[in-house]
């Protein structure tokens, strides 16, 4: 099953009917991450207000490396880098991209 929530905007519940995926399944999904995640299924509300709640703070901090994750960050193509910055996560600070 793909999950594409899309942190930050609303009606995140709403784009999932949309795709197809019941709130059930999404439960399921939360559950199963949970407990992946070692916490048990009772964590499963923790999880899915995660998914659907605020886009989580990034800060990439480079400490001994030669940028090569950077340039692979910034190659990926599934999910894109946009994508990725614009509705996953909210990148704060990273060095090679803020170089400006």
């Amino acid at each position: 099953m793909r999950i594409a929530v899309g942190l930050g905007k609303q009606s995140g519940e709403e784009r999932l009917e949309r795709q197809g995926v019941s709130r059930r399944d999404f439960m399921k999904f939360c559950t199963a991450v949970a407990v992946t995640m070692g916490m048990g299924p009772a964590f499963a509300d923790d999880v899915a207000a995660a998914l659907t709640g605020r886009r989580p703070n990034v800060v990439y901090l480079h400490t001994a490396e030669c940028t090569g994750c950077s340039e692979a960050l910034l190659r990926m193509y599934k999910p894109y880098i946009d994508s990725l910055i614009l509705d996953t996560i909210s990148l704060d600070y990273q060095e090679t991209i803020m170089a400006a």
